[in-house]
């Protein structure tokens, strides 16, 4: 059976592509690495890198061992985490990823509070929604995810819990020329932006404005950041669909505004997902109960 020392010495192998780089990262002999890998393979049976003149690369058996070994050191480390936070330890790292609306509306109210009983936690927030960081999340590099409910059907891999409902709203700039428009059917002709919540562009366009019996405006621009989109938003007179906390978020409030038409927009509720292979550490336990605490008011379905 490998030891840890040579799932250590391998990674480090495949992320630089080089014994001498990976032994001086590591604080090693360029010949004791290459005997650590000499070990390896030979516990193995096969050729984990093909050696050339400019350093190494993967066998197509060393890509499968790669995310084996990162997969198996991923839940070290955390079996680590744990085992010394429940020992009173309140350090160690937690990795999330959030929506833009969690990002407004839940992480203001829950991450004080995680700062205040994890004071020497190291933390790392990724915006983003669940089709771009499920290789992430599926493979331990991230702790959970908070965000729209995926559209299509999950594997039997994940820990999902629903944490509320959610629906959409129109923004725009403020002063917009359509600022007082009461229909989705006035908006068709105007220009949008997309924010990306779909692998397919014209996919949510389609299915709110399907849901009203009107065809889908022509979108060209997607923005997949937060802060593109706000930018977008306030210097031009594009629209975009995006959920309702940001018609209350204090960080728009002197820049853009709700177009409030009288369709409901309806829009995926809101889920919090973590993998069954990674078991939450006490640390990320607690930030996602503190999210999961704030859940609610910000997005209750108006009546």
């Amino acid at each position: 059976m490998p030891k840890h020392r040579h799932l250590r010495d391998f990674m480090a192998i495949a992320s630089s592509r080089s014994l001498r780089a990976a032994a001086a990262s590591l604080g090693l002999t360029q010949p004791a690495i290459s005997r650590s890998l000499q070990e390896l393979e030979e516990e193995l049976g096969v050729p984990l890198f093909e050696r050339h003149t400019r350093g190494v690369a993967l066998t197509p058996a060393g890509e499968k061992y790669l995310a084996r070994a990162q997969v198996a050191s991923e839940s070290l480390r955390r079996g680590y985490e744990e085992a010394r936070q429940y020992h009173g330890d309140l350090t160690g790292t937690v990795a999330v990823s959030l929506s833009s609306a969690v990002v407004l509306g839940l992480l203001p109210l829950a991450y004080p509070q995680f700062r205040k009983a994890w004071p020497a936690i190291s933390v790392r927030f990724v915006e983003g929604h669940f089709p771009n960081i499920e290789p992430r999340l599926r493979d331990g590099e991230l702790d959970f995810y908070v965000g729209p409910r995926p559209k299509r059907e999950l594997d039997k891999g994940y820990v999902v819990q629903r944490l509320a409902d959610n629906d959409r709203a129109v923004m725009a700039r403020k002063g917009h020329p359509l600022a007082d428009v009461k229909s989705l059917a006035d908006l068709v002709d105007a220009e949008w932006l997309i924010a990306g919540l779909r692998d397919r562009v014209e996919e949510e366009f389609e299915e709110v404005f399907s849901a009203w019996g009107l065809p889908s405006p022509a979108v060209r621009t997607r923005a997949e950041s937060m802060l593109v989109l706000a930018v977008l938003l306030a210097t031009t007179d594009a629209l975009v669909f995006v959920p309702r906390i940001w018609a209350a978020s204090p960080l728009f409030r002197d820049t853009l505004q709700e177009i409030a038409v009288s369709e409901t927009l309806a829009a995926p509720e809101i889920v919090q997902m973590h993998s069954l292979q990674f078991p939450l550490t006490p640390a990320a336990e607690h930030l996602a109960l503190l999210l999961q605490r704030a859940a609610g008011k910000p997005y209750r379905r108006r009546a």
